[in-house]
């Protein structure tokens, strides 16, 4: 074969290769977000779509402010003044926007927010069904498990970035914090965009960096979340059986390490005994036996009743009589 048959050959091989990838590109769907400075809304969006949906799994990413071409995009992101759901427009910068997660929420939605309202349930349950696969954990979660998980997602994670995003402080602004939270994902997303001297720097690539630190903070919160709704039986058997621990029913015993305190309170509730359990005892993954307060609540550091500070150095503490191990191998 001479030179001018084998350049032929070449350049017929990259037009088949170039038809080919116009071909693909014809076929996977395409997501607008805007261009510039970007944020953890538009980012996660971006993670939940792509990610976890089999609408736009694997779809590319577009980022333009040029509206012309975002309005032949099949979705699009945080960018646009359009908020239609039918044409998968999820905006929120609009005057006249004014959506909420439901009607038992008052904080505006951002764009992660519209994303996890109309795909959240589906993004989850996927998540969750992965990790319990790749960790070969034989548990099976109802719809309503999985209802319960998109609810919690949304009021834990979604909702802070949805008030950020839209300027919402959660204190008044009156009270000035006694200390600033400066590692939360908003701001591990922000410092990833380009310093004011900082010179050449691909936005996009760094836009992707950021998609890969929300999609593992996502995964995170959904397999923690999961631990916590599955736990709720264990918390309950424990509660049920306290007077088998010691007869004041103030001391509980887990089985297992598990999430309790949310679980307890609630417990508490429903059985119309609040206040009246004051220590969880458990053993650590060491074996090893642990004993911890009751706050007065999920988000107080305060305690229903303290050990004494001289129990402290103690192997046991004393309550009413018997003997709780702080520490120690062997059952008490």
């Amino acid at each position: 074969m001479c030179i001018r048959d084998r350049t032929q050959s070449t350049w017929g091989n990259i037009q088949v290769l170039i038809k080919f990838l116009r071909f693909f590109m014809s076929q996977t769907k395409q997501i607008g977000t805007h261009s510039g400075t970007f944020h953890a809304d538009e980012v996660l969006g971006c993670v939940m779509l792509t990610k976890y949906t089999q609408l736009f799994q694997n779809a590319n990413i577009v980022r333009t402010r040029d509206q012309n071409i975002l309005d032949k995009l099949d979705a699009v992101i945080d960018v646009g003044r359009i908020y239609d759901a039918s044409i998968h427009r999820y905006d929120h910068h609009q005057g006249e926007f004014n959506d909420f997660f439901s009607q038992n929420h008052n904080i505006r939605l951002s764009s992660a927010g519209l994303v996890f309202k109309h795909f959240g349930r589906e993004v989850v349950e996927r998540i969750a069904k992965d990790f319990l696969v790749s960790e070969k954990l034989d548990i099976q979660l109802s719809p309503e498990d999985y209802d319960q998980l998109y609810l919690r997602i949304y009021n834990t994670f979604i909702m802070p970035l949805d008030a950020t995003d839209n300027g919402i402080d959660a204190y008044p602004q009156d009270v000035e914090p006694r200390y600033r939270q400066t590692t939360a994902l908003e701001h591990r997303v922000s410092r990833l965009n380009p310093t004011w001297f900082e010179q050449n720097i691909d936005q996009d690539e760094r836009f992707r960096e950021a998609m890969k630190i929300a999609d593992d903070e996502l995964q995170w919160q959904v397999r923690t979340t999961m631990s916590r709704v599955l736990a709720k039986p264990y918390v309950e058997k424990a509660v049920d059986q306290r007077f088998n621990v010691h007869e004041s029913g103030a001391i509980i015993k887990l089985e297992l390490v598990c999430p309790w305190k949310e679980h307890l309170y609630r417990i508490e509730e429903e059985k119309g005994i609040q206040g009246q359990i004051k220590y969880v005892l458990f053993q650590d993954q060491l074996a090893e036996w642990r004993i911890q307060c009751v706050s007065l609540s999920p988000q107080s550091y305060t305690c229903l009743l303290y050990t004494s500070d001289a129990a402290d150095d103690l192997l046991c503490v004393d309550l009413g009589g018997r003997r709780i191990i702080k520490k120690k191998k062997q059952l008490f």
